[in-house]
Parts: C-alpha cells; structure tokens; sequence
C-alpha cells in the first residue's frame, strides 16, 4: 500500500485578502470611534488600533492613544488619515513655566530614580542565563522609565532644570555631563 497524497488547497481558497482601500479603512475607522470611552476597555479599542495601523498612522502615536485612552489623540489621528496636510501631534505636551513644584519633591523624585536606576541595573545583571562560573554582564541601558508615584511634569521639570535628560517616550536617563546654567 502506498502513501496516501498530500491533497493541496486550491487556489483562492481560503481567507480573502484584506483591502487596502482608504476610504474603506477611513469608513471603518468612523463606525468604530463613536463606540470608544475613555472609562470602558473592550474591544473596540483593539479594533481602532488595528484600523489606524492599517491606515498608516504612526505606531508611536496609535500605541499612545490607546494605552492612555486618549479620544483627542484618536480623533487627531482620524484627521490627520483624512487629511495628511496637518501637523503632528505634540509627542510631549509643554507645561507652564509657572508650575512651581517644591525643591522637596524634586529632591525625593531624584532620588527615587537613582534607586529605580540602580535595581533595574541589578535586575538585568543578575539574569539566571548566564554561567554562575562566569563574572556576569554589565547591563548596557542608560534610560528607564521612571517610577510612577511622581508625575510627568516632576521628570520634565527635572529635565528642564538638567539634573535629568529626556530621552523620548517616556524615557529619562542622566546625563553624562551635567549642564551648568
């Protein structure tokens, strides 16, 4: 008795391939934005961004609105898909010069962050792949995210004043030559 044959799908069969036309990708972006809430997770969020990635918009920016819920940021992005003239949203808002955040804060942020600098380090240098016969890796990172029980305008201020450097999305490390002003 012989094998029995391989049977091969025929061509065309199976799953159509999908559309990359933007009025339809645009069409159904609108059907799903009036259905998103900033309070309510579901998965309609998962289903805009996986039609503004489709339409081309910036990853970065479509990772954003979603994760922060942020229905300005969508509708900003649905604009721009309709009409790419317009400018890009700001990646970090500015805040005011007159936001005054007392120098205690700002000493007990830094000093949270060299602490979270510090056990990141010692995390990704005790890593169980390597040989215990070894003398280990230095970690290679020099930005974290810094901890969270500060807010964003701590770190920008931070920055702002030198004693932090701002290395994108969300990322600060300290710099290597420290800034006098």
């Amino acid at each position: 008795m012989g094998k029995p044959k391989k049977r091969r799908n025929k061509s065309g069969s199976g799953r159509p391939a999908a559309a990359n036309d933007p009025t339809a990708i645009l069409h159904e972006i609108e059907e799903v934005r009036p259905t998103l809430s900033a309070e309510k997770v579901g998965p309609e969020w998962g289903a805009i961004q996986r039609a503004l990635m489709k339409a081309g918009a910036d990853a970065s920016d479509v990772g954003r609105a979603v994760a922060t819920r942020d229905l300005e940021l969508i509708d900003h992005l649905i604009a721009r898909i309709s009409n790419p003239e317009l400018e890009a949203p700001d990646r970090e808002p500015d805040i005011d010069e007159g936001v005054e955040i007392p120098e205690e804060v700002l000493r007990d942020a830094m000093r949270a962050y060299r602490k979270r600098a510090k056990l990141t380090k010692l995390d990704h240098e005790s890593r169980l792949a390597r040989s215990p016969l070894s003398s280990g890796k230095d970690a290679d990172f020099d930005a974290i995210i810094p901890p969270n029980q500060y807010p964003p305008e701590v770190w920008r201020a931070l920055a702002r004043r030198g004693e932090l450097e701002s290395t994108g999305q969300g990322f600060y490390k300290i710099p290597l030559q420290r800034r006098d002003f």
